[in-house]
């Protein structure tokens, strides 16, 4: 990864993965604990080390508000962690093109941006091509979580369970 990296798509994955990229090159919880407790730096300072890793994020979203697939709480911590990280955000971007590091964008007109390394957290969709395989052999299966409609952990648990409850 270079410095400067750039992530399309503001759900759930985009910022998750935005806020690991951000923790790199921190300090660590040992090295903070030393740093403070000899009062090396200042606490200023320190905090500042927390949140000051290698490289510079942006993430771009084509909607208006980032943290689609958040819970409420989630999304209050996971926004606070950005902020302090200084993560960028640009919301109600259009990608345009990605080419050689740079990335043109349509926001209030055409804008670019430079980029060292761009990662695509862009939607999903199902993937059925076990149940398909699954289906010429004739055992009797059911299709649940992503291969029926994406959604998140608790509806994938909640449709299992419901499956397992009628197959009883």
């Amino acid at each position: 990864m270079g410095k400067r990296a750039a992530i399309i798509g503001g759900g759930a994955t985009g910022l998750e993965t935005a806020l690991f990229l951000a923790a790199k090159g921190t300090i660590s919880a040992e090295t903070l604990h030393f740093l403070f407790r000899y009062e090396a730096e200042s606490p200023d300072r320190l905090r500042e080390l927390v949140y000051k890793g290698v490289h510079e994020i942006t993430v771009f979203e084509t909607q208006s508000t980032v943290g689609k697939g958040l819970g409420k709480s989630t999304k209050w911590v996971v926004m606070d962690n950005i902020a302090r990280y200084g993560i960028k955000i640009i919301t109600d971007a259009r990608i345009l093109k990605i080419d050689h590091g740079e990335i043109r964008y349509e926001k209030d007109g055409q804008q670019s941006l430079p980029f060292d390394s761009v990662i695509i957290a862009t939607g999903s969709k199902p993937v059925r091509r076990v149940a398909d395989l699954l289906k010429q052999t004739g055992i009797p299966f059911s299709v649940i979580g992503d291969s029926v409609n994406t959604a998140g952990i608790r509806e994938a648990i909640h449709q299992a369970y419901l499956t397992v409850m009628e197959n009883l």
